[in-house]
C-alpha cells in the first residue's frame, strides 16, 4: 500500500526506522478528540515515555504505510510520537478504509 499522507508533504527520515518505537496490535481509528482525522492506539515496546506493553494511543496520524504483503511491518508518523514502527494491525481491512 503507498504512503498515506494527511497533507501533502515529505516523508519522516526513515534511516532512523530501525530505532523506532514499535507498535503492536495496533489499529487506526477516527480520532473522536476531533472534527477529523485518525489515531493509532495499540500496545508500544522501546518508547522512552511509556513502559513496554503500556497501551498508547498516538496524536493525530500524519502519515502510515503498511505493507501490502500482510498485517506485518510499515510505519506511522504523528506529531504527538513522531515515528512508529507498526507490528501486527488487529483489523488491517478496517483500518485502511479510515481515511487521515
Amino acid at each position: 500500500m503507498p504512503v498515506r499522507m494527511r497533507y501533502p508533504g515529505s516523508l519522516p527520515d526513515l534511516s532512523r526506522l530501525s530505532q523506532a518505537p514499535l507498535l503492536h496490535e495496533w489499529l487506526l481509528e477516527p480520532d473522536d478528540r476531533s472534527a477529523d482525522g485518525a489515531v493509532l492506539t495499540g500496545v508500544v515496546t522501546g518508547h522512552p515515555c511509556y513502559p513496554d506493553g503500556a497501551r498508547v494511543t498516538t496524536g493525530t496520524v500524519q502519515m502510515i504505510e503498511d505493507t501490502p504483503a500482510g498485517p506485518y511491518g510499515g510505519w506511522a508518523w504523528s506529531y504527538a510520537m513522531g515515528l512508529i514502527r507498526l507490528g501486527r494491525c488487529i483489523d488491517l481491512p478496517y483500518s485502511r478504509n479510515i481515511p487521515l
